[in-house]
């Protein structure tokens, strides 16, 4: 006897075949079909901005830092012992060369003087004496009446009276200019930077500074460049400085020695500019901010900064062909004004490079373009 199926078990065989009956049914609908691929979705077209690659001569700069100096810097020394009589400055005064600055009492001086000139008078005296005698012994030695001897003699007066001159001669130029040694002039023009003596006071000969003179126009430059660009620097170059104290200044100036040493420990040489200071802002010890250039490269491709992609430290950029946008690896140089950028290698001339947009891009994509202006560059 047949066992009779339990209601479970129905209802189960049930929903397999309305399951069974609804998959055929769907599959005998039209225009589906099994075993077959789906459509291709068409291609995309991207709107793009594009620029077109240029050339321009790339000027490569350093900055470096350095230090200003004075072009002269001088202590006043006196060339004779003395005291302080007179003081014909206050500091910060601008002096030029030759101007009275110091005097030191210069009685003894005078003193000298005059002693010297009494004995330069009685030395021409004497000189001109032995003359005279040397005259009469020479027609008395040719008349016979003195010896051989006696003219002799007559002849070594007038020498020694001749040397005694040329002595008391010396000693008084040497008087002559220890007076005028007592009234110290300015050695050079420039700014008297500090005063060291006071009026009574004693100073001596060639060891007590006076004072100090700097002269600061021009100031000197003083900035090292590292040994790598040796080749690139030349005298005569350009520089140019900003400074911390005049934020919105731009001072220039020229390069006159370069030194052709180059520490070990540094591997830096040290460079030397001269910059004009007429209006005397530029003072020594300022540190400056240095900017020269140290190559060019002639004709480099220069498109804009915002166009370089990078990816795991590989720049490229996009470059559009027949519509489609073209993955280029490329080398970047440096960055110019204006937000443009030097590619090295990568680029040519007249390549259409994708700036805006790039973003989306895959390699081949179908894009539309239109031309990217370039604001104006700075």
């Amino acid at each position: 006897m047949n066992k009779i199926p339990d209601s479970k078990h129905l209802f189960h065989r049930f929903c397999w075949g309305v399951l069974l009956l609804s998959v055929i049914f769907v599959m005998n609908l039209p225009g589906v079909t099994v075993g077959e691929d789906k459509p291709q979705r068409r291609d995309r077209v991207v709107p793009v901005e594009v620029f077109r690659a240029v050339t321009e001569d790339v000027v490569y700069v350093e900055q470096t830092t350095g230090s200003l100096y004075a072009e002269t810097d001088v202590d006043v020394r006196s060339e004779v012992d003395g005291i302080v009589s007179k003081i014909f400055f206050e500091e910060g005064d601008e002096v030029e060369k030759g101007n009275l600055l110091i005097t030191l009492d210069d009685k003894e001086y005078r003193y000298k003087k005059l002693e010297n000139e009494g004995k330069v008078k009685k030395a021409e005296a004497d000189l001109d004496l032995a003359k005279k005698t040397l005259t009469r012994m020479t027609q008395l030695y040719k008349e016979g009446v003195i010896s051989g001897q006696d003219y002799d003699i007559a002849v070594s007066d007038v020498e020694v009276k001749e040397a005694s001159l040329e002595t008391v001669h010396a000693t008084l130029s040497f008087s002559v200019k220890e007076l005028e040694d007592t009234r110290i002039l300015a050695p050079i023009s420039g700014i008297v930077s500090k005063k060291f003596v006071d009026v009574g006071e004693y100073v001596t000969e060639g060891s007590t500074d006076m004072l100090n003179i700097v002269d600061v126009n021009p100031v000197k430059l003083e900035f090292t460049v590292p040994a790598k660009y040796f080749s690139y620097v030349k005298t005569d170059e350009e520089v140019s400085v900003s400074i911390e104290a005049y934020p919105d200044e731009e001072f220039s100036g020229t390069i006159y020695y370069i030194n052709p040493k180059i520490p070990i420990e540094t591997r830096r040489f040290q460079c030397y500019a001269r910059i004009p200071n007429p209006d005397r802002k530029l003072s020594p010890g300022f540190f400056v901010l240095v900017t020269l250039s140290v190559a060019t490269h002639p004709d480099a491709v220069v498109i804009p900064e915002e166009a370089v992609l990078s990816e795991e430290g590989v720049y490229y950029c996009f470059r559009v062909e027949e519509g489609r946008a073209i993955k280029a690896d490329i080398t970047p140089g440096i960055r110019l004004k204006g937000g443009m950028i030097e590619i090295k290698k990568g680029l040519q001339a007249g390549d259409s490079v994708v700036v805006r947009g790039q973003y989306v891009l895959s390699d081949g994509e179908r894009v539309e373009a239109k031309p990217f202006k370039v604001a104006e560059r700075e």
